[in-house]
């Protein structure tokens, strides 16, 4: 009866191989991020410190995408998502050359 029910309400459903994949490759950029520190180009303090505190949020949002997996696999997807497009504003705001 308690599986029947666990199977109705979503379960404990196991995350594949290929979706800790995909959760380590999104990850991957971010976590190298502050071994690239010495080619900031950029002398303000806010996005220094904006640099050191990044690879914390890329390991929350690969535990959340990881956690959402088996209830809302949706919600993983968009986590992913998010954290693939912060990865592109991330290294726009930090090495980019513009000029105001």
């Amino acid at each position: 009866m308690t599986d029947r029910m666990s199977d109705i309400s979503g379960g404990n459903r196991r995350v594949p191989w290929w979706m800790w994949a995909v959760i380590l490759l999104c990850m991957a950029p971010g976590l190298v991020f502050p071994f690239t520190v010495s080619l900031l180009t950029d002398a303000n303090p806010l996005v220094r410190a904006l640099t050191w505190f990044y690879p914390a949020y890329v390991i929350v949002s690969g535990l959340l995408a990881w956690q959402c997996y088996g209830r809302r696999t949706v919600m993983s997807w968009i986590v992913l998502v998010l954290l693939v497009l912060s990865h592109a504003c991330f290294y726009y705001m930090t090495f980019a050359q513009f000029s105001v």
